[in-house]
């Protein structure tokens, strides 16, 4: 195949030769670093959604309190039902692809990726709520329903010694009414307490993706560094030669074979500065 390579410009308006090997190492490093931050993105993406949920408890928390918008809470549970779907359809979406993502990084460490799955099947055979969230995916995606009940307590505390009020608020879910085994997983049905607090559940759970999170980010560390540094090498020698006008850097694969068009074209520059991957993880890493 007659072809070229090359780094261009994002409008194409200065180019820098590569080798067919070079071409190479840019793709395969481009897509490791495409993977790791794609484990990093979506795990943020939970937490993100968990914090969703936090908000909107305390706001449904606050107006069950004073009772005077009746109105602005039947608003406010449809909220936080939604938050709680996506919290769970999110973190299903992080735990299947997890392996799968670690695996295209490290094709040929099938002792790690046997280390990950093993890991994984720990954390659901060690933890109830583990096991729940997994099987309320199913239940959720179907139903459309991942909230139950709402309680509003209170009790009185000593502060600067006066005596203050303090509400919490919880919601549940209630395991009359996720149904009967043919509904949700019986496996777990069978072990499912009356109520389910989903506060704690999902804090209980967070902990489970943050250490499988952390494994997948140190098993892929060494291949991070890797790549990282070969994209910024490159990114750094084509902003050096035509100036930071032309940093947002394309990797171009053009072949005569279909009409001198090109066959192949990606972005390398957004993986140099990409911030989903935070010093905090890169610690935890090594």
């Amino acid at each position: 195949m007659d072809s070229e390579f090359y780094l261009t410009s994002r409008n194409q308006e200065v180019s820098l030769p590569l080798s067919e090997e070079q071409f190479r190492d840019l793709k395969r490093g481009r897509k490791r670093l495409s993977l790791i931050y794609a484990i990093s993105h979506k795990f943020r993406l939970v937490m993100s959604n968990f914090k969703l949920i936090e908000q909107l408890m305390a706001q449904l928390g606050a107006l069950y309190v004073s009772q005077h918008d009746v109105a602005k809470i039947e608003e406010v549970k449809p909220q936080l039902n939604a938050a709680i779907n996506n919290y769970i359809l999110s973190a299903r979406i992080f735990t299947s692809q997890l392996k799968r993502h670690v695996q295209g990084c490290l094709p040929l460490e099938r002792e790690l990726i046997l280390e990950l799955t093993e890991a994984m099947d720990n954390e659901y055979q060690k933890s109830f709520s583990y096991r729940f969230v997994d099987a309320l995916y199913d239940y959720v995606t179907y139903y459309g329903l991942s909230c139950h009940a709402f309680q509003s307590r209170s009790a009185l505390f000593q502060e600067n010694g006066e005596q203050v009020r303090r509400y919490d608020f919880l919601a549940f879910v209630e395991r009359d009414f996720i149904g009967g085994p043919s509904n949700f997983r019986a496996s777990v049905l069978a072990e499912t307490p009356e109520r389910v607090e989903i506060g704690a559940l999902l804090k209980d759970y967070n902990a489970s993706l943050q250490r499988l999170h952390d494994m997948a980010i140190s098993m892929t560390s060494q291949v991070f560094n890797e790549a990282h540094e070969i994209i910024s090498e490159f990114v750094n020698v084509f902003i050096s030669q035509y100036g930071y006008e032309h940093a947002n850097v394309f990797v171009v694969h053009k072949t005569r074979a279909f009409g001198d068009k090109i066959y192949d074209r990606f972005p390398i520059s957004m993986y140099v500065n990409n911030h989903n991957l935070s010093e905090e993880d890169l610690l935890r890493a090594n």
